[in-house]
């Protein structure tokens, strides 16, 4: 896509790398996660999702009144460079992933199908309520998982332009400790805890990262310590469960100044799945991606 050095592909590498010599129970998933974040890494660098429109008083307006800066469905997006994506991740399909290659099939039989509608398509997979799909695609048989999965990651390069454009005007002010992504409105998939003690949040959707308090519930905001508990597997100390007693939702923490290198969380997020089984073995629930206290009992 281009012949400039992109230090993120770096990182991917690396990542994976270390991931494959750490974790080889993973080595099914490695092949095609690290084809699609160096993609996406690519693709990055060639999308331009036009200028989210927003005044300074606006931003602080917004987050004094404990608002993201924007909702999922307001994100401009750049709906060509989500098809090269979608394009070039087909030659990167598992051959056994039946799931994956049909929802493949449908997007791009839809996107030709009805060409007039392509960004009507793509706009609807930033939304919760699927309905227009059913005009569009042919879902019979179709893994809806899976064609989320491979639409949003499609444009999760304009997501996250928008919001790093976001983040360079509007810096997030310290008081912002909420459990939601200050830009997005999402759940953390990922906590990590830095070595001088600061946690953070990570959000999937839009890849912010933002300062949390050290004891608190990311989904009900609980603080109270007697009902905030950990997990934790012996052989992996580096990484906790934390779980809250009162709405029974868990989040994982990557304690990173355990770590000889920085950890690539969306890498982080699949590599760490053997916890999520552990979590909910002892009755705690993975929580949704959007907050409900900005997008209500949505589903994710």
């Amino acid at each position: 896509m281009d012949n400039q050095h992109n230090p993120e592909k770096d990182r991917i590498g690396q990542a994976f790398a270390l991931a494959r010599a750490e974790k080889p129970a993973y080595a099914d998933l490695y092949p095609f996660l690290e084809t699609l974040f160096l993609l996406r890494a690519g693709g990055k660098s060639a999308a331009r999702p036009e200028r989210f429109e927003l005044s300074a008083e606006h931003a602080r307006a917004r987050w004094e009144g404990s608002f993201p800066l924007l909702r999922r469905w307001e994100f401009p997006l750049d709906t060509e460079a989500a098809e090269s994506l979608l394009e070039m991740i087909a030659g990167s399909l598992p051959e056994d992933n039946v799931q994956l290659k049909g929802a493949h099939e449908s997007l791009s039989r839809a996107l030709a199908n009805h060409p007039e509608q392509r960004t009507a398509i793509w706009r609807s997979f930033l939304q919760h309520e699927m309905e227009p799909w059913e005009e569009w695609l042919d879902v019979a048989g179709v893994d809806t998982a899976s064609l989320l999965f491979l639409a949003r990651n499609c444009l999760r390069p304009s997501v996250e332009l928008v919001a790093e454009d976001l983040l360079q005007r509007f810096p997030i002010p310290k008081e912002w400790l909420k459990g939601y992504c200050p830009v997005c409105g999402s759940l953390p998939s990922l906590l990590f805890l830095e070595k001088d003690g600061q946690r953070n949040g990570y959000c999937s959707w839009c890849g912010t990262s933002w300062g949390l308090n050290r004891l608190q519930c990311c989904y009900c905001d609980n603080r109270f310590h007697e009902s905030l508990g950990y997990l934790y597997a012996e052989a992996e100390t580096h990484y906790h469960i934390q779980y809250c007693n009162l709405c029974k939702y868990y989040f994982k923490l990557v304690l990173t100044g355990e770590l000889l290198y920085p950890p690539y969380l969306p890498l982080e997020e699949w590599t760490t799945l053997h916890l999520d089984l552990l979590a909910q073995r002892a009755g705690f629930k993975q929580p949704p991606s959007p907050s409900p206290v900005v997008y209500g009992d949505a589903p994710a």
